[in-house]
């Protein structure tokens, strides 16, 4: 079944913020994480929601993030600020990603752009300049084979890249429950039975990323997606398989484009964008964000044939 990704899930998991952006609230015997950081807009909500939960902010020992995007560790520096023992942990590269300034400026860019789309979560008592995205240290360095013991739980680490370089999931195995990221790509709110491909860094790496989850579905009993819900029941498995032959299938179409286009990589974007946006208008995004993604992921593509 799927779930709006937002309130109680069960006696260890709770999720805060907003069911697009949600922080999934994981309670150990020892150990309290949350996954995900989501928009740096959404930190004070995240922070009276843990503290409503908790009791405390401070009873919040890490925050653990699946990827370097804005929209995944956005509210990070926000939460370490209120408290200075929080823990974060990712993938070894994305402390290092938020050293560069370049990167500092697009990520506060692209979150000042979400004010638009989400003004009911903007908070009139706090000043942008408390919400920024800056560099912030990370205290578990994540990689493949990794574990977190939250004392009766156990946190595993896979190493998903496809969506970008540095992603991560994941699993526990206590409680069957897995936290993809976007390596499985992400749920569409207008086509409930539709997967939204997410690759951009790679293509074959990408599908082998949900290969390796895949292996894991037999014992997967729910899963907590980064981005508007949860699932549990038949939903997992026919998620998997949504997925994986969704990839193949943009793969293919991508491909396409490419032979009309001889190759082109730019002139395969043009015309991909003309059809499957423009015409079609069946794409639930912003154009420009839209031709960002196509670009990426007509390379990521290109780049499998060589």
């Amino acid at each position: 079944m799927r779930h709006e990704a937002l309130g109680r899930v069960n006696d260890r998991i709770e999720i805060v913020g907003h069911h697009v952006y949600p922080g999934y609230l994981v309670r150990g015997s020892k150990m309290t994480v949350m996954i995900e950081a989501g928009i740096n807009i959404l930190g004070p909500t995240y922070y009276e929601g843990i503290t409503g939960i908790l009791g405390s902010f401070h009873d919040l020992d890490a925050v653990l993030v699946t990827h370097g995007h804005y929209d995944h560790l956005g509210a990070l520096p926000y939460l370490k600020k209120r408290s200075p023992g929080l823990k974060a942990g990712g993938f070894h590269t994305v402390e290092a990603l938020l050293q560069k300034e370049k990167v500092i400026k697009n990520m506060n860019f692209l979150s000042a752009e979400l004010v638009d789309y989400f003004p009911q979560l903007v908070r009139e008592d706090i000043s942008p300049g408390e919400l920024a995205i800056e560099a912030v240290t990370f205290e578990y360095s994540l990689k493949e084979g990794d574990s977190i013991d939250l004392g009766d739980l156990t946190i595993h680490v896979y190493e998903t890249p496809g969506h970008t370089r540095d992603h991560l999931s994941f699993y526990i195995p206590e409680m069957g429950l897995l936290f993809p990221g976007e390596a499985l790509g992400n749920p569409i709110i207008e086509l409930p039975g539709e997967v939204k491909v997410e690759f951009l860094s790679s293509f074959s790496e990408y599908l082998n990323s949900i290969e390796k989850l895949m292996r894991l579905r037999g014992d997967v009993t729910m899963m907590a997606m980064s981005h508007l819900y949860y699932y549990d029941g038949e939903d997992i498995q026919g998620f998997f398989d949504k997925t994986y032959n969704s990839t193949i299938r943009y793969g293919n179409l991508i491909e396409e484009y490419l032979d009309r286009a001889d190759g082109d990589i730019e002139r395969a974007c043009s015309i991909m964008v003309k059809r499957e946006y423009d015409e079609k208008g069946t794409v639930y995004q912003e154009r420009n964000a839209y031709i960002s993604n196509v670009t990426a992921q007509v390379n990521a593509v290109a780049m499998s044939r060589d």
